[in-house]
């Protein structure tokens, strides 16, 4: 995958399928859109798979908007690798003030020469959002595309939204967070080297320091997994600033590794956490004795989860294959 800055460096003279939109979080929702355009390009080689997303942060930042999100551009690169050809950053500054057709003209056919477009139902764009669905379905014959319009992806009666995403995140459900994605919530970063409390209690961590924009659940401990050194670690995690131990501050995610013997030699490293459940709210210990006493049991709990979801899946696989040898 290509991942471009800009319109004015996409120079590509094949024909695409693209899809378009904010794509923050890369939901269910968004999901339909990536992989439609995906089978495209699998039916019709000399196709380009295009995924264009509107970067808002010095919109919000004009419009004093909270610009925190579910996924940080480099997130978003690492969710689409080896799935799309391009993966195309538009400021959405750049075409704020564009009127719709003449993005449809400039950018969807003269730019991504496109003979798919696919997106969601309430997909609007151009100057003053006057363009819709409708508009780019009236334009299809004049500028040799096909529409395909997605209709919206529900949980229960709730519209999977980013929206939705953000509510549920806030009360700290990451097991709902990861089945509206579809995906572990992903946050990634750099270790730094901490203070060694974590050591010199007998649970060594690796301390991470989130961008400011990235959104976090509630501060709390989660069953994690961590990527580092190109193999994936199950683990606990501790999000928020340690006050048995600190005074507090920043922010730190704080990962200890059930099976990971090289923690001195990860600082610097660039890693990815995946969050896959809530245990616990942040607390203050009375002593450093009692946050032993809890960080064991905290480990136990994670065992216990990944133990629980190896069991679930040896059992489904059971019965699929039970399911397959009757018919």
């Amino acid at each position: 995958m290509q991942y471009i800055t800009g319109f004015e460096h996409y120079r590509k003279d094949a024909g695409t399928a693209v899809t378009l939109g904010k794509f923050d979080g890369l939901h269910r929702g968004h999901r339909k859109l990536v992989e439609r355009i995906m089978e495209h390009v699998e039916r019709e080689p000399d196709l380009k798979s295009v995924v264009c997303f509107f970067e808002m942060t010095e919109f919000k930042k004009m419009r004093h908007l909270d610009q925190k999100r579910l996924m940080l551009n480099e997130e978003r690169a690492i969710r689409l690798e080896g799935r799309v050809d391009y993966l195309i950053e538009c400021p959405f500054l750049s075409v704020k003030e564009m009127e719709a057709e003449t993005f449809i003209e400039k950018i969807l056919s003269g730019l991504f020469h496109a003979r798919y477009i696919v997106v969601g139902e309430n997909f609007r764009f151009g100057h003053d959002r006057r363009g819709d669905v409708a508009m780019l379905a009236k334009f299809q014959e004049r500028y040799g595309y096909c529409l395909e319009v997605i209709p919206n992806e529900y949980y229960g009666e709730r519209i999977v939204s980013s929206t939705y995403v953000k509510e549920v995140m806030k009360t700290g459900n990451i097991d709902l967070v990861n089945r509206l994605l579809s995906y572990p919530y992903t946050i990634a970063g750099t270790v730094q080297k901490g203070a060694g409390m974590g050591r010199e209690i007998g649970y060594p961590t690796m301390d991470i320091y989130p961008c400011q924009e990235k959104i976090l659940p509630p501060n709390g401990a989660y069953v994690c997994k961590l990527h580092v050194d190109q193999e994936w670690y199950q683990g606990v995690c501790n999000i928020g600033q340690k006050p048995t131990v600190s005074k507090g501050g920043e922010t730190i995610l704080s990962v200890h590794l059930f099976c990971y013997e090289k923690k001195e030699e990860a600082n610097g490293k660039a890693v990815v956490l995946h969050l896959y459940h809530y245990l616990r709210p942040e607390e203050k210990f009375e002593d450093v004795e009692e946050l032993k006493c809890q960080i064991e049991e905290d480990i136990w709990e994670g065992k216990r989860h990944f133990l629980l979801t190896m069991e679930s899946r040896r059992a489904l696989l059971e019965s699929e294959t039970k399911k397959q040898k009757k018919n």
